[in-house]
């Protein structure tokens, strides 16, 4: 008989039986310790996370009122008990900005899940809500706001592609609101924010209108073909990414009417046009 360490069983070496009365599980070894185990870090709890208000490193203590040994605790030591646990509680939201961190990652990350937001974006997202919090932007402020403006922040620093539209749709507050206060993240937290260039908007348009693979290499390609001939130069960089698309769609035989790329792309039909008259005058396509 030989050991099976993935499936951690013992098993026979010329017919290849398992032995079912000598199966190790998991929980038979529970209880057991392994002096090697107090050195190895991978068993030491969740990671740290900015989203979780306490970072994931929170006490708790237990509503048992038995020791190590499973022994009810005595009267006394049970009225200690439960006054640890008040103290315990009250210690952890004990300021305003605690209790609004706390409050407000609880939105951050219930929109982060409706927008489908990696880890990475709601790490930083909490990062620039705690900043926010610290130098007390959210006293006399609106909360969704505020989680509003660092989402959006968030997604601009890591070039994922939400527009405001998006964040003030799922936090439900119109797309001015939400831009007044990334105005002021960006004033009072001196926040460098990356600016999205044309081939970036060719992208997000393409991918929304959920065009194919060769439109999309077509649109990038002649957008390409406008930066060398300096057509770019004082532009709309939305409206040249519509009329890009546009024009590859055609090139491409696939079927696309200008009024879905303005209605994706948040501009008119007369800025559209002009676009494609010039690109089509410039290069001749």
């Amino acid at each position: 008989m030989i050991f099976d360490m993935v499936s951690s069983e013992f098993v026979c070496s010329s017919c290849g039986c398992v032995a079912d009365d000598r199966i190790l599980h998991a929980d038979s070894t529970a209880g057991t310790t392994n002096p090697s185990e107090y050195s190895d870090r991978t068993r030491t709890g969740m990671p740290e996370s900015l989203v979780i208000h306490h970072k994931g490193l929170s006490t708790l203590i237990g509503l048992d009122d038995t020791d190590a040994r499973g022994k009810m605790l005595e009267p006394a030591q049970k009225m200690k008990m439960q006054r640890l646990r008040t103290w315990n509680n009250r210690s952890q939201l004990n300021d305003s900005i605690s209790r609004n961190l706390e409050k407000a990652l609880k939105f951050l990350n219930n929109f982060g899940d409706k927008l489908y937001l990696s880890q990475a974006v709601m790490e930083s997202a909490a990062y620039i809500y705690r900043k926010a919090a610290l130098k007390k932007l959210a006293k006399g402020r609106s909360t969704l706001g505020l989680v509003g403006a660092s989402l959006y922040a968030a997604c601009r620093e890591t070039a994922t592609p939400k527009t405001v539209a998006d964040v003030a749709a799922v936090c439900n507050l119109s797309s001015k609101d939400v831009m007044a206060h990334y105005k002021l993240i960006l004033r009072e937290l001196s926040l460098q924010m990356p600016v999205l260039h044309g081939p970036d908007y060719v992208t997000l348009i393409a991918n929304r209108l959920d065009l194919s693979e060769r439109t999309k290499r077509e649109a990038l390609r002649i957008y390409a073909m406008v930066q060398q001939n300096r057509i770019s130069l004082g532009k709309n960089p939305r409206a040249l990414a519509g009329a890009v698309i546009y024009l590859a769609s055609q090139n491409c035989n696939e079927f696309l009417r200008q009024v879905e790329i303005c209605q994706v792309a948040d501009i008119s039909t007369v800025s559209l046009r002009k676009r494609c008259k010039e690109i089509k005058a410039t290069l001749e396509i």
